[in-house]
């Protein structure tokens, strides 16, 4: 057995959902490896990085003023994105092959080109020996300082409990996120509240557009609370702790899996989807030969990624008003999954 402890790189790039994704997996990694150097490698791009991966292949042609990417390189890069996977092979070609490539998502290049592949539903990526399949990110809410969580009890000490805590994400073709779906929310909280006489913490996320969350509220009919980014300390950890009940529209996959792991009462809003846009499955026959070796990419589909929710119980219908059937019941498929990547590495190292 190999008793060197791993130096894992995380490749951060301008996502803060999938850099939190990247973080958390090196982390894992570094935990479940009984330690190891953790390095979080900040990535910028220039205009190549616009071409197709499959064009690109691997290679860092497309990194702007990145002088923190070199060696020695790490036995692990974790990458999430689709702009840091030719990063990810460059850095694993560039060490011998030593180096470990892991992609969380839908790296959009042949998928026998990496390590390990993790992905949730919502990429419809096809089945592989190398393909990890989760039914969550690597997405959970983070440790608060007890100062901070008393800090916001106060704050909003005058709003009646329960506390319901609403966040907004962001459209982003094919999902239409637009006004009448940001009224469609504010009414499905309004009911929600007054079904349980309690009170609302309103707050968007980085994607979310200006004024969103002004909007939101301005719909608001009962006690409320509304907070918006750049407006001081940001109340997102805080408000998963010591909310009661959670909502969050259903674009982000990370939010909605960081609301379900805290084991409270989560609710999605379900925003619709463009019908321009054709549905197809990479799952099988000719589409997930062609998924496999990066020449299709297979349609993001969050519908899948809610199904799985909705089919195990964990996840309510904000707009219908149906709270989840069953509470959250904690899976060790990212403990696996880790135990997975330590023993590939350990042969890795050996070979």
């Amino acid at each position: 057995m190999n008793e060197r402890k791993p130096d894992v790189w995380a490749l951060l790039g301008a996502r803060a959902g999938d850099n939190a994704q990247a973080i958390e997996l090196a982390r894992l990694l570094s935990r479940g490896a009984g330690g190891g150097r953790v390095e979080h490698k900040q990535l910028r791009f220039n205009r190549l990085s616009a071409l197709p991966n499959l064009v690109l292949g691997a290679g860092f042609k497309t990194l702007a003023g990145n002088a923190c990417i070199g060696p020695p390189w790490p036995d692990i890069v974790v990458a999430t994105g689709r702009r840091a996977a030719p990063v990810n092979l460059a850095i694993k070609a560039a060490s011998g092959g030593r180096t470990l490539a892991l992609h969380i998502g839908k790296p959009r290049m042949a998928l026998d080109r990496f390590d390990l592949i993790l992905t949730t539903a919502q990429y419809g990526l096809p089945p592989a020996e190398n393909v990890v399949p989760l039914v969550f990110p690597f997405a959970k809410a983070k440790p608060v300082a007890v100062e901070e969580l008393q800090g916001f009890t106060q704050v909003w000490a005058h709003l009646p409990r329960p506390w319901i805590v609403g966040v907004i994400g962001a459209g982003k073709f094919p999902i239409r996120f637009g006004p009448s779906e940001l009224a469609g929310f504010a009414s499905a909280l309004n009911r929600m509240a007054q079904r349980c006489k309690g009170s609302i913490i309103l707050m968007d996320s980085p994607r979310s557009p200006s004024g969103a969350i002004a909007a939101v509220a301005a719909r608001m009919s009962g006690p409320h609370w509304m907070w918006t980014r750049g407006q001081g300390a940001n109340p997102y950890q805080a408000a998963l702790a010591l909310g009661d009940h959670l909502a969050v529209t259903s674009d982000s996959v990370a939010m909605v899996g960081e609301m379900v792991r805290t084991g409270k009462p989560t609710h999605v809003y379900r925003l619709p989807v463009s019908a321009l846009v054709p549905q197809w499955s990479a799952q099988a026959g000719v589409a997930a030969v062609m998924a496999r070796r990066g020449v299709l990419s297979p349609p993001r589909h969050v519908a899948a990624f809610l199904s799985g929710l909705t089919d195990r119980g964990w996840i309510g219908d904000l707009e219908a008003g149906h709270p989840p059937a069953t509470p959250y019941v904690a899976t060790d498929e990212h403990d696996r999954a880790v135990t997975r990547i330590i023993a590939l590495w350990h042969g890795h190292a050996m070979d």
